[in-house]
């Protein structure tokens, strides 16, 4: 009985003060708020928003969250959509995506490969490269801790007069011109007079890339050919090509078959607060 005695004295005091000073202190001599706490609060019930002096207000609804709109303005209930994530893992924070029907044509019938077997990292975007239009991308990296992964795919067709004869390229990515990573390959033609299809990828990733903003471009280079004849495209068909003294259409692909695809995904590394 005494328990609720005193219970009861406080929350008349409570009321008492706030009707005469506007603002109640639980913990402190001096609030700065209509309520100022200082220490712990335990709700044992609903928490509702906006209420009057007729009505409740809004409780919210399952899985919201108490979100701040700013200064002067009240909170208010909202959906996050954010997926959990552990410390020490990398959040996916942005991706960038580009893509091209526009390929390289200029490796074709007549042009021989450059010999240079290899490359480095390093090297410089010369002119024996030769950049797949439109796949230029600007990236931003905003954090110390990251992960730059990429992905790199696109169409390579050859036409040969007979039947084995290869063409030997590279492709590259390249960041401020410099390239970062590299694969070799090769296609071979299947028939002899027939378009030969190929798909060639590249994957890559980099860890702790400086802040910064950077000029991403994928690039070949034409290697070796058996036959300096063959006509040979990458990210896009070869339209049409020549047999002896007969031009024949290619009806066996086109450009939205063989289009290449850039992509880099950035992520940060998550470390909680200690």
């Amino acid at each position: 009985m005494q328990k609720f005695i005193e219970s009861l004295f406080l929350l008349s005091s409570l009321v008492f003060s706030q009707q005469i000073f506007s603002q109640v202190g639980i913990g402190t001599d001096k609030p700065n708020a209509t309520l100022d706490v200082n220490g712990d609060v335990a709700l044992r019930n609903e928490l509702s928003l906006g209420g009057t002096d007729t009505a409740k207000g809004n409780p919210g609804e399952a899985n919201q969250v108490l979100v701040s709109q700013g200064e002067g303005l009240p909170p208010t209930w909202k959906y996050i959509k954010a997926p959990f994530v552990e410390d020490g893992t990398y959040k996916l924070t942005n991706t960038y995506l580009s893509e091209s029907e526009v390929g390289i044509s200029t490796f074709s019938a007549g042009v021989a490969g450059d010999d240079v077997n290899t490359s480095s990292i390093g090297d410089l975007l010369d002119s024996k490269w030769k950049k797949i239009p439109n796949l230029t991308t600007q990236i931003e990296v905003k954090f110390a801790e990251n992960k730059l992964v990429y992905q790199v795919q696109t169409g390579v067709e050859i036409v040969g007069s007979t039947a084995g004869s290869t063409v030997r390229f590279l492709c590259g990515i390249f960041k401020d011109d410099k390239l970062i990573a590299l694969r070799p390959d090769k296609i071979t033609t299947a028939y002899s007079n027939t378009p030969t299809q190929y798909m060639f990828t590249l994957n890559y990733s980099e860890q702790n890339s400086p802040i910064g903003i950077y000029k991403m471009d994928v690039a070949c280079r034409k290697v070796a050919t058996t036959n300096v004849n063959n006509y040979f495209s990458i990210g896009s068909n070869i339209p049409t090509y020549q047999s002896d003294t007969v031009t024949i259409a290619n009806t066996g692909s086109n450009s939205f078959a063989l289009k290449s695809f850039f992509k880099t995904d950035i992520t940060q590394l998550i470390i909680f607060a200690q």
